[in-house]
């Protein structure tokens, strides 16, 4: 068995919002077997994203690996309605929220793909097309139980300004570079309102010992 992290990104996302774009959420379940039924267990969640058609999700889903069995994946993704963006993730009751689209794959699939990442068309629930919803890419990542921890400080000046009638809203993106497909995200800071010579919070990075 294999402990292995999933990070999760959409891409193209249909937009179920009237006034500004979809809250996005990602919920990873396990397709299991009941008898002669078939059940999702929920794996996992990532956060919510504001405002945003092509989400790049940092929270990861972990998932165990196992050697010769088959464990089909079940993705979906939901656009979080407003008043519930206060609550954590896991307090989110999903048939509040509306559903987007969803995916299936085998982890076998991600694990032995060269670039360990697949990228899915979202589909409506029990494979229903129901026209274009976007895509969704999942990468995988062995976890290494050997870790450590590095503190960092950032700070920009002189920023080019992109509001008109205020100072921008920065915030800073952290992303791993893997051998194959695209950067993976790690870590962000927090947003500083109306600033272009920001000073974030410090941020602690767990990087594997390698």
């Amino acid at each position: 068995m294999m402990k292995s992290q999933l990070s999760l990104s959409a891409s193209n996302l249909r937009d179920l919002d009237i006034m500004s774009k979809s809250d996005p959420m990602a919920v990873v379940y396990a397709k299991k077997k009941s008898g002669i039924r078939e059940e999702l267990e929920e794996v996992g969640r990532t956060e919510v994203i504001m405002n945003n058609l092509n989400p790049m999700w940092i929270q990861k889903i972990n998932v165990a690996f196992q050697f010769e069995v088959v464990q089909p994946l079940v993705i979906r993704v939901y656009d979080v309605d407003t008043k519930y963006h206060n609550l954590s993730t896991k307090m989110l009751d999903l048939k509040y929220q509306d559903f987007i689209g969803e995916a299936n794959c085998v982890l076998s699939e991600i694990m032995t793909h060269r670039s360990r990442s697949v990228n899915l068309k979202l589909h409506g629930k029990n494979g229903h097309d129901v026209g274009n919803l976007g895509s969704i890419t999942v990468h995988a990542e062995e976890t290494i139980a050997s870790k450590m921890a590095v503190e960092m400080r950032l700070r920009c000046s002189n920023l080019d300004n992109k509001d008109c009638f205020s100072k921008s809203d920065p915030f800073l993106r952290i992303s791993r570079v893997v051998e194959a497909g695209s950067p993976i995200p790690i870590c962000k800071t927090e947003v500083v309102n109306n600033n272009l010579d920001p000073v974030w919070k410090p941020l602690c990075i767990i990087c594997s010992n390698m």
